[in-house]
């Protein structure tokens, strides 16, 4: 025989009993007395239970959860319970378990094998509408009428501002709110099918209300709270500003969960600033860097000079780095400014009364302290006489239009200069954010004396024998000084040179009258006797003239 011939009657063969063994095999299950795998009664899982093992187990577990367990169903406000006496529930369990014997089980053998292989991978619940005792309408009845009390059309939130009492009220509106009472019956009703008393929580449908905006309230009502700043640009430190208002994230916190138709309340309150004016100025001036006064003698116009001098200067403000200019600060002196004529010395070294005479000695103590503070000098002239409100060599001379004093912060921090007149004296004080890391001593060798000397002036105008003192002497010195720095536990660290300052001498002048004129002696006539005489031919000593 040809062998697919023999092939082909095999297979054929194995078809047949394939389908055979199927077909007995669904038989036999179709007319089992067991339940199938994963088949649930009142959520009992009966599978391979006979008929009455079926019935005891479920008739145990009706019998537990029907009788007493409350059916718990929370909505957002509010919690509906279903309990056994309200919703007169009971089941008949020979019904139930006929009903499970008999799932998968119609039809012919193949169908009864296909459902059972099903079964073993899926679960299955038995429908209990036709055997389970339940007041469907008290359910229903009860869930519409929450429904109704619930329901809820739309209302805005509406804001009232009370100026008296500073406060916002908001009055948080309602959401357009609805109870899915067909969702929630049919889920309360597949909890009796299934005996699952478990707490169900149920939400309403709502359309929220558009939440409140509170930044266009804050920023009509509120006053922004300032913190004290110092300005690099313009040297000044700001005003605070005590703030008004609210917390603009915590309102708008408590607002997102509050509830409908409440009423929260924002009470706004003055909000102190974190830094102050007088906190931030002790902060950056509150440690006396270095302070120095110098003498002066008491002359009106000058004292007033030196007054406007320091009134101008007071309060300066340098940042590290930035260089201070007398002239610059000072300004002009003018008469319109309240500067008075005073001595000055003007080219040659004479004497003059000028506007804002006097202001160089406010320059001088400015000067004193900066070398102590170990300052870079930027450009220091000294005057042409040695000054007596200084010691020789730190003195520094200023003149409007030519001559400047001027020195560079070289500090890391900002410094201010506090400069006043009082008592006799210029006072000069440096304040700044911490004390110097270093002490400095100043000290200055005179190298060369240039002495005065008396000088007269005639003025013809003068009567005879006038003698007036026109101009002060002032001995003349060229001095050298040296700034040595120690650090704070008295170790040298440094000694320089500092300066070299020429000081001119002065003579002490008189202006005085003419000489007395005096008079002449009348000639007398010639002796021709008189061997002095020499007219006279004889000499008595030429021996070729004797007798």
């Amino acid at each position: 025989m040809n062998p697919a011939v023999v092939t082909a009657i095999v297979a054929g063969a194995l078809v047949v009993v394939l389908a055979l063994g199927m077909f007995i095999y669904g038989l036999v299950l179709k007319n089992g007395s067991t339940i199938y795998p994963n088949v649930y009664v009142a959520g009992i899982n009966v599978g391979g239970m006979g008929r009455q093992e079926a019935i005891d187990a479920v008739s145990a577990s009706v019998a537990a959860s029907y009788s007493s367990a409350t059916l718990d169903v929370r909505l957002p406000d509010r919690t509906l319970s279903f309990n056994p006496e309200q919703t007169n529930v009971a089941l008949d369990a020979d019904e139930a378990i006929d009903e499970a014997l008999a799932y998968g089980r119609s039809g012919n053998p193949f169908s009864a094998l296909t459902s059972y292989l099903n079964c073993r991978k899926t679960e299955h619940y038995i429908d209990l509408q036709t055997m389970l005792n339940l007041d469907t309408e008290y359910i229903r009845n009860l869930i519409d009428q929450v429904a109704a009390e619930v329901e809820q059309s739309l209302q805005p939130s509406t804001v009232d501002y009370d100026e008296e009492k500073g406060a916002l009220t908001v009055h948080v509106g309602y959401p357009d709110r609805t109870l899915d009472a067909d969702s929630l019956y049919d889920a309360v009703y597949n909890a009796f099918m299934n005996s699952d008393f478990s707490p169900m929580t149920w939400a309403y449908r709502e359309v929220p209300c558009e939440p409140v905006d509170l930044k266009p309230y804050y920023d009509e009502y509120c006053i922004e709270v300032q913190d004290a700043a110092y300005d690099e640009e313009t040297h000044t430190i700001s005003e605070e500003v005590v703030g008004f208002g609210f917390d603009l994230e915590a309102a708008s916190q408590k607002l997102a969960t509050a509830s409908a138709g409440s009423d929260v309340v924002i009470q706004l309150e003055d909000i102190e600033p974190e830094v102050t004016k007088e906190a931030l100025e002790h902060e950056m001036f509150g440690v006396e860097i270095y302070s120095v006064s110098s003498e002066y003698v008491y002359n009106p116009n000058r004292t007033e000079n030196l007054r406007l001098a320091c009134e101008a200067i007071n309060g300066t403000i340098l940042n590290p780095g930035e260089v201070f200019s007398f002239n610059g600060i000072v300004g002009e002196r003018t008469s319109a400014k309240g500067y008075l004529p005073a001595t000055v010395y003007v080219t040659g070294g004479a004497s003059a009364e000028e506007l804002g005479g006097g202001v160089c000695q406010v320059a001088s103590t400015i000067y004193l302290a900066t070398l102590y503070m170990d300052l870079e000098q930027v450009h220091r002239e000294p005057h042409m006489y040695a000054v007596s409100y200084v010691p020789y060599g730190m003195d520094a001379t200023v003149y409007w239009g030519s001559i400047d004093y001027q020195f560079k912060n070289t500090l890391e921090t900002p410094i201010k200069i506090q400069a006043n007149t009082d008592d006799g004296k210029v006072n000069i004080t440096f304040w700044g954010a911490e004390e110097l890391d270093f002490k400095v001593e100043m000290s200055y060798n005179i190298l060369e004396t240039y002495p005065w000397t008396e000088v007269e002036e005639v003025d013809e105008t003068k009567p005879v024998g006038y003698r007036e003192v026109a101009e002060t002497p002032y001995t003349g010195y060229k001095v050298v000084t040296y700034k040595a720095i120690y650090d704070l536990d008295g170790n040298q660290i440094s000694k320089d040179l500092e300066a070299t300052s020429v000081y001119k001498k002065r003579d002490k002048k008189y202006i005085v009258g003419p000489a007395e004129e005096v008079p002449e002696e009348p000639e007398e006539p010639l002796d021709p006797m008189d061997p002095e005489d020499p007219l006279d031919p004889w000499d008595p000593l030429d021996p070729n003239q004797w007798p």
